[in-house]
């Protein structure tokens, strides 16, 4: 292993990383102005943007009659400690042992390598006066390998030391998840003009959300020891994974509401969502599969059981977990300033309450600003704080008429590693 090519070796580290797993919510922002501005666009989401974000924008009179986007898409991916660049930087060729040395440093000193990789499609997402209407599937992943996992896979079972060692892989493991959520979102004004040539708005909002779980993989290493004295190794790593004969679309279903509140007050933009305020969301064993994955190897031993058996048979403490994969109420307070017809500044902090499905950061507190340079090009950018660590994001659109095309970017650290993101998008009618 030490002269292996990184071709090969950290080929099989990025299958392992990117592995498709877990998401951050059920339905994405469809503008790339949420990108765009770090995710801080929440208090002037309208139109179709406010079914994923707040759906009381779609109550507000600055919202307007009919827009529609389709199949905006954003892409994301992120490792840590070790990033991307660190890996090809040694694409096809040897890597020195004092570098392996210093990445399993690195690793050691983070308990482990994580990755994550996630996907966001948006079939459409469409307005029409207080209603709107978004179809949306997620595909992401995450996965983790502990110090011992990362010394095996850099330096075979020699080791960093060049002799035959123990490694206990306890703790590595992956999920992922696909999912399909159809939302209907209604906003409803309750606007009163308190005070005279002020324009001002209040309004509520709800979305109804029904969701589809399509495929679910999960594996958490319980214990695989590779020994060296006498030579030979023990594995225990059961997964759960859909059933092949099993029905491709609903392999977990639920229902859940987002709730929300949008206020504007002459320059002043306000807005608070409560997302998952109920959701029944729940993964169907009867579609799952269980494989203990359990195998002993050595001079006496040569035996294996990685048969199928129905989810049900997994131990509870694994369907524990696999019941635990699910999506967690989140709070978004939000709150934006309109300087002129050409620069706004907005801010955001969101709260999610516990970990499921979900791989985005838990907290975020963010400002962003969107400016028009000219009127048909809307520049935006922005930057939070999020749990140990940041975001940093930046966009543009071009408006043609009533063709908007929009892009943005992010790039993040923290807790979910150091990774980018990016998004297009094409709407009619906002964006």
């Amino acid at each position: 292993m030490r002269n292996a090519k990184t071709r090969w070796a950290f080929g099989a580290l990025l299958a392992l990383l990117l592995w498709p797993q877990p998401s951050s919510g059920q339905l994405p922002g469809a503008s790339p102005a949420t990108l765009g501005t770090a995710n801080n666009y929440t208090a002037l989401a309208r139109g179709f943007a406010a079914v994923g974000l707040n759906p009381a924008g779609l109550g507000m009179a600055d919202s307007e009659g009919f827009t529609l986007a389709i199949l905006p898409a954003t892409l994301s991916q992120s490792l840590d400690p070790l990033s991307f660049s660190d890996i090809f930087d040694y694409e096809g060729k040897v890597v020195p042992a004092s570098v392996k040395e210093d990445w399993l440093q690195q690793i050691s000193a983070a308990g482990g390598q994580t990755g994550t990789g996630q996907l966001e499609l948006t079939a459409f997402s469409f307005s029409w006066n207080n209603f709107g209407i978004q179809l949306s599937t997620i595909a992401s992943g995450r996965t983790n390998l502990n110090d011992a996992a990362a010394e095996l896979l850099l330096f075979g079972n020699a080791g960093r030391t060049g002799s035959p060692g123990d490694f206990d892989l306890e703790g590595s493991g992956l999920d992922g998840y696909a999912v399909t959520t159809l939302g209907v979102s209604a906003g409803f004004s309750v606007s009163r003009r308190w005070v005279p040539g002020v324009e001002q708005g209040l309004s509520f909002g709800a979305t109804l959300k029904q969701s589809w779980g399509h495929a679910l993989a999960f594996a958490e290493d319980a214990g695989t020891l590779a020994q060296s004295d006498p030579l030979g190794i023990e594995i225990d790593f059961p997964v759960i994974h859909p059933r092949t004969e099993g029905s491709g679309w609903n392999r977990g279903s639920g229902l859940g509401l987002d709730a929300g509140v949008a206020w504007k007050r002459g320059p002043w933009f306000a807005a608070g969502v409560i997302k998952n305020l109920f959701n029944t969301f729940e993964w169907d064993l009867d579609e799952l599969v269980y494989r203990p994955g359990e195998a002993v190897f050595d001079d006496d031993t040569n035996d294996s059981d990685f048969d199928e058996r129905p989810a049900s048979e997994a131990p509870s403490g694994l369907q524990a977990k696999v019941e635990d994969l699910v999506f967690k109420p989140a709070l978004t307070l939000a709150g934006a300033y309109q300087a002129s017809d050409e620069l706004t500044v907005m801010a955001e902090l969101n709260q999610r309450l516990g970990d499921g499905l979900e791989t985005g950061p838990k907290s975020h507190l963010g400002v962003g600003v969107q400016s028009f340079p000219a009127p048909a090009v809307p520049l935006r950018a922005g930057v939070a704080v999020i749990t140990d660590g940041f975001q940093l994001g930046g966009g543009l659109g071009l408006i043609l008429g009533p063709v908007h095309l929009g892009f943005g970017a992010l790039y993040q650290t923290g807790d979910v590693g150091d990774g980018f993101a990016g998004t297009f998008g094409l709407s009619f009618g906002g964006g």
